[in-house]
């Protein structure tokens, strides 16, 4: 087992809510001891109040001339990321590694295998950092301990198709159509709040919330996914931990696809600062800001 892996016990967990369906095998991203009141956005952790939940508006202000999404990947370490500046960034995964070079919007999580190797770097982010998790990914913090969470704003990172308190459904489901929007292959969510489409990179998360909040402008860095055997941006090669981005890169790409179309028809221009990402193969432009 390599140090990114679930620990065993989470393993036997897993397998154990998939043994009682898969329509309702996401309710382990809760247990044991996570509540979440999707109404009131309560949040309760074993029995106790640990936090209330705030829409993702309240630290992503709409209307900016500029919003950025910060991955991890390797081309991050040859680029002048200050360029961006304080106030702009949702940092995810790794990348929190920065908040103490630019002043992050957010750090958003939605791997909980995340959280159990880097649990330090979360914990470590001062209290008035916005944190958007998925229920797995705060679960995960919460079982470690419940500090990091308390006195913070916490936004929710939902899976449309597998809801808090019930059962999973398709993308097609019609009480999805007033905000999912479904292209040839891939599939965005324009109410983030309500639910986001996951593809498997946090980054494409972090996106649907940067497009509901209208900036002139959003630039996505440290998102290469054409590197995933280097290490990142953060890590040295004899302790990186493996990536699944090559085998879901058609996804992803089909996600980052149709965000391009939906930010051309709302006038939002979206950019990519890496020179390696395999963004610029389905048409988004390089840009130079970070360049050294």
């Amino acid at each position: 087992m390599t140090r990114s892996d679930r620990p065993l016990s989470r393993k036997l967990v897993r397998l154990g809510f998939q043994v009682l369906g898969r329509a309702r095998a996401h309710r382990q991203d809760l247990w044991p001891g996570l509540a979440i009141d999707r109404a009131s956005g309560a949040v309760s952790w074993k029995g106790g109040h640990l936090l209330t939940l705030v829409p993702a508006a309240r630290f992503i202000p709409s209307g900016r001339s500029l919003l950025a999404i910060v991955g991890s990947g390797p081309s991050l370490r040859d680029q002048r990321v200050e360029a961006l500046g304080s106030g702009t960034a949702i940092l995810c995964n790794g990348a929190a590694a920065l908040a103490d070079r630019i002043r992050p919007l957010a750090v958003a999580v939605e791997d909980e295998r995340f959280v159990f190797r880097h649990h330090a770097m979360l914990a470590a982010l001062p209290c008035d950092i916005p944190l958007m998790l998925s229920p797995s990914a705060m679960r995960t913090l919460a079982e470690r301990d419940t500090g990091p969470l308390r006195d913070r704003d916490v936004a929710l990172i939902e899976n449309v198709i597998k809801p808090i308190g019930a059962a999973r459904r398709a993308l097609t489901d019609p009480e999805l159509s007033d905000f999912v929007i479904l292209g040839r292959e891939g599939a965005i969510s324009i109410a983030p709040d309500r639910g986001v489409v996951i593809t498997g990179t946090v980054a494409f998360s972090a996106l649907q919330f940067a497009l509901a909040a209208g900036p002139e402008r959003i630039l996505l860095a440290g998102i290469d996914l054409t590197n995933d055997t280097e290490p990142r941006f953060y890590e040295r090669r004899a302790d990186s931990a493996p990536s699944g981005l090559r085998s879901g890169l058609r996804r992803i790409l089909a996600g980052f696809s149709l965000a391009a179309t939906v930010a051309g028809r709302r006038g939002i221009a979206l950019d990519c600062a890496s020179p390696v990402s395999a963004l610029l193969d389905i048409g988004y432009r390089r840009d130079e800001l970070l360049n050294p």
